[in-house]
């Protein structure tokens, strides 16, 4: 890191310099709005969908089931799209995956029966597993290495404003037309994100198939991850230790997240005595927080360094999920969750930066992937686990194992990674 950098005077002025610095990337503003697009549509789906399956005579637990499957999907395909972005390019795993999430979300407003909703659910995280990591990995390639950090904090900015958006946008069109038409609304907006990426977008990485046809031996190559994991993670990256810490560590980041979405309503509806209105604002504010975090939270890591970052944003949020449990009412829960959010919204741009930091370009695809990987199995893992801890112990008991999770990942990355050197640019 520049020493000039770590010395200079962090504040406003800084940040809009830095957000300059990134806005010169006209690849990475048409993959942000991209990733903006997909996450209204996210937004408009969380909030919503319990209440839709619900018209279809969904239980609790299925309901549960179907918040998961989006994850487990995806857990198995953003290792396929890394693998894949490194052999064919970054673009036609994307474009692909967005034409994918149009035709997915489309289908959801015309779904008649339960059964279907588990399909497009599945579908939709097969169309995310092959659009987000490889997002990450075309950052990684056209954003140089002392801007990853900005470029990550503006990327995951898009994620929060989309977030914050869509239930709110959502909540409008359900009111005046009926819970299918968000479906239809997104699945435009995904159309035209699709034509963006396919007519805006340039090929970041030839892939190996391209150079020189090389034909994959693909069944040795997953023996090879299944058996020998720190030999791949070698084949792929010269820093295999922190490459693990990163996403063992990161892993309990999103399995805090992943708790919060479905036990937080419960709690706060049966213990807090919430009115769905309440939750409904508390999850804008969770969006709204990040809005303001995120960007910042980027241009930061590329002062003080990404680990610093990631170790007293992921400390942060460990320290106020669990406290949750000790929330009263409506107000104290809105300010617990604006300390979680703050804390997570610290170490989550930083976390995928430093996966592209450690990864050559030719891999990075792959490193995503696993990156990815890890994530996806928080997402799933957590909605799995978080009810079952609840109906075996009680609806505050998620919050507690959550906090002692994330205070392990934390110490996992404070001892186990070792943030790479950043190289002057000369």
């Amino acid at each position: 890191m520049k020493k000039g950098q770590e010395e200079e005077k962090f504040g406003f002025k800084s940040i809009i310099s830095d957000l300059k610095v990134v806005l010169k990337y006209r690849e990475l503003l048409i993959l942000c709005f991209a990733i903006f697009v997909s996450m209204i549509g996210f937004g408009l789906v969380m909030p919503f969908l319990p209440v839709y399956a619900e018209t279809y005579g969904a239980t609790d637990t299925l309901i549960g089931w179907m918040m998961a499957v989006f994850a487990v999907v995806r857990l198995f395909f953003s290792p396929v799209g890394g693998w894949l972005a490194d052999k064919i390019g970054r673009k036609p795993l994307m474009v692909f995956g967005m034409f994918l999430y149009t035709v997915v979300m489309f289908m959801f407003g015309l779904a008649n029966t339960l059964p279907e909703l588990f399909i497009y659910r599945g579908a939709q995280g097969a169309a995310s597993g092959l659009v987000w990591p490889v997002a990450m990995a075309y950052i990684g390639d056209v954003v140089r290495e002392e801007d990853r950090g900005k470029a990550m904090g503006l990327y995951t900015l898009t994620f929060a404003t989309g977030n914050a958006v869509g239930p709110m946008l959502g909540g409008l069109i359900a009111g005046n037309f009926g819970l299918s038409v968000p479906f239809f609304f997104t699945s435009g907006l995904a159309l035209t994100s699709g034509l963006l990426l396919l007519f805006g977008l340039k090929e970041s990485f030839e892939g190996e198939m391209q150079r020189r046809g090389e034909k994959v031996k693909r069944m040795t190559r997953i023996k090879n991850v299944l058996t020998k994991p720190m030999g791949y993670l070698k084949s792929i990256t010269p820093h295999p230790v922190t490459f693990l810490g990163i996403s063992i560590g990161s892993f309990t980041v999103f399995l805090g997240l992943a708790v919060l979405y479905p036990m937080l309503p419960i709690y706060g509806k049966n213990l807090l005595d919430l009115s769905v209105t309440q939750i409904g604002y508390i999850f804008t504010i969770i969006g709204a927080v990040q809005v303001v975090f995120m960007f910042p939270s980027g241009t930061l890591a590329d002062r003080i360094g990404k680990k610093k970052m990631i170790v007293s944003g992921s400390l942060m949020a460990s320290i106020f999920i669990g406290a949750i449990i000790f929330a009263i009412g409506y107000y104290t829960l809105a300010f617990i969750v604006i300390l979680y959010t703050i804390g997570r919204s610290l170490a989550r741009p930083s976390i995928p930066a430093l996966v592209t930091s450690l990864t050559p370009k030719q891999n990075r695809g792959k490193g995503m992937g696993i990156y990815t990987f890890f994530q996806n199995m928080a997402w799933a893992a957590g909605s799995f686990v978080s009810g079952m801890i609840s109906d075996a112990f009680g609806r505050k008991y998620p919050f507690i194992f959550a906090f002692f999770v994330g205070i392990l990942g934390t110490v996992i990355i404070y001892y186990f990674v070792t943030e790479p050197e950043v190289e002057e640019s000369g």
